[in-house]
């Protein structure tokens, strides 16, 4: 991402123009060290390189605060991402064998599980979709 300056002025009536610090002071733009004019009275200066910089106006405006010093510092790098936790695997869930010699249960002739089973899906997502909306609506502002 590049930054850059917009002057935007009457062109009849000003200039931008790029001074060493001693000419800034004095307001002398007899050694500029550019001329950003562009006769539009719209110019554009890149902020590419990181030390102060100073901009008059040669047309007689300068000694009336037409000027402006910038002072620009490198942009410090954003701190690294912390690196993912590495949990240890899980143990293998046991499996338990029922004896053999208990006969089999039949289902009773009325079954709630499956009633159950029907309702704990229909409460359990909409309740996980509630979650992970509240957590991204907390999350996303620290990630801004």
């Amino acid at each position: 991402m590049q930054h850059v300056l917009v002057f935007v002025y009457d062109r009849n009536q000003d200039d931008v123009i790029e001074v060493n610090k001693a000419n800034y002071e004095t307001c002398n733009a007899k050694h500029p060290v550019h001329n950003y004019t562009t006769g539009s009275g719209r110019d554009v200066v890149a902020l590419n390189v990181t030390h102060d910089r100073y901009f008059i106006s040669s047309k007689r405006s300068c000694h009336g605060g037409m000027r402006l010093q910038v002072h620009l510092t490198p942009i410090p790098q954003p701190a690294p991402l912390p690196q993912p936790v590495h949990l240890a695997p899980l143990p293998p869930s046991p499996v338990y064998l029922a004896p053999k010699s208990q006969p089999p249960r039949t289902a009773p002739s009325r079954s709630y599980s499956s009633r159950f089973t029907f309702l704990k899906s229909q409460l359990l997502i909409p309740f996980f979709v509630t979650i992970a909306s509240i957590w991204d609506s907390l999350l996303l502002p620290c990630l801004m």
